[in-house]
């Protein structure tokens, strides 16, 4: 095992690598685009993202005017819609994703695939 500050630097400071992160999540920009925009490889961008989501998933999510509170599962998303009378709306949009057949392996194909995310609405009729 390495001691502590040995082994290659990072390429992003963890700053642009959670930045990186985020705006792959949220409007789904490809790898090489983000590489382009960072001036830095394709496989560097592809480690931020790696090593960055799982710190956001264990994080969880924080609901306004709580802080406190912290949704880290579906069910406490549902859970919490629920008690505080939320519509929980899903958005979703379909993208091209390149993918080898499995007959062909050598040759790419285009699949698509359901892209989604949850929207939370707060409904104020009530």
């Amino acid at each position: 095992m390495r001691a502590e500050g040995t082994g290659r630097k990072p390429k992003l400071v963890f700053l642009d690598r959670l930045l990186v992160t985020l705006v792959h999540l949220r409007p789904q920009l490809p790898h090489v685009v983000l590489a382009e925009l960072f001036e830095v490889d394709r496989s560097t961008v592809s480690a931020a993202i790696r090593q960055v989501r799982p710190l956001l998933a264990a994080r969880g999510f924080a609901v306004p005017d709580r802080p406190s509170l912290r949704l880290k599962t579906l069910e406490d998303v549902f859970a919490h819609a629920e008690a505080e009378g939320v519509e929980l709306r899903l958005d979703g949009a379909e993208t091209q994703v390149r993918r080898p057949q499995a007959d062909r392996s050598a040759q790419r194909a285009t699949r698509r695939r359901m892209s989604t995310e949850l929207v939370l609405v707060r409904d104020t009729a009530c």
